[in-house]
């Protein structure tokens, strides 16, 4: 089975699952088992739209709706009607690209982490109940959000905000620092506008007496 014959793609409302034409039933609950299981926390909750590309009769949907919901405890927002119409893709969200793959953790309580290899560009929104880790550029008017820490391998231009849920001993770090903005829990840092961040070095955002503080990443001893 080739690896794209079942997609998760992203959009502001959550997660759609793209099924190939060609592929039988009984293929696609085992693919699904492929995708989700070893991964199995990081799926946990997360918001499935609906399905799309493949025709489904009723009885089929609702099997996968219940192995969604039951098995990985998914959260199933769409219908049947609305795939029979072929319209649960809005406009803005066709050109999306498909969601990356989790890290798949060891068996013991280290945080989980999203792995990107790539520039974020300008418009794209990276959400992830963990760490981040960027293996490329963010690109201005690009988004990080991480209930952990965001780590950039590159120039962060864009926005990043860590510690979603409040964590303010979480920190933002970058290769080269220049974001737009960046925000620790609801503690915002934005550089002026006559004036952005510019450093030589790696540097760090950390929260310290209320304040997010840009330091380099590396002292120098």
């Amino acid at each position: 089975m080739k690896d794209d014959a079942i997609v998760f793609k992203g959009t502001k409302e959550g997660l759609y699952i793209v099924l190939k034409e060609e592929m039988i039933f009984d293929d696609i609950v085992h693919e699904l088992e492929n995708k989700i299981k070893p991964s199995k926390r990081f799926f946990e909750g997360a918001k499935i739209v609906n399905f799309k590309g493949k025709s489904l009769t009723p009885g089929e949907y609702e099997e996968l709706v219940d192995i969604l919901q039951n098995q990985y405890g998914m959260q199933f927002l769409g219908d049947y009607e609305s795939l029979c119409r072929n319209d649960v893709f809005p406009k803005e969200d066709q050109k999306d690209q498909p969601i990356p793959e989790p890290v798949k953790q060891p068996l013991g309580d280290e945080e989980k982490a999203l792995f990107i290899k790539g520039t974020i560009r300008s418009g794209q929104l990276i959400k992830f109940d963990g760490n981040i880790v960027v293996l490329g550029d963010v690109n201005p008017g690009a988004y990080l959000e991480a209930t952990g820490s965001i780590i950039v391998m590159g120039n962060m231009r864009g926005t990043a905000h860590s510690g979603t849920q409040g964590d303010y001993s979480t920190y933002i770090a970058a290769y080269k620092m220049e974001p737009m903005q960046l925000r620790i829990g609801d503690i915002i840092n934005r550089p002026p506008d006559e004036k952005k961040y510019k450093s030589e070095v790696p540097e760090m955002a950390v929260v310290k007496q209320g304040m997010i503080i840009v330091e380099p990443y590396l002292v120098k001893k």
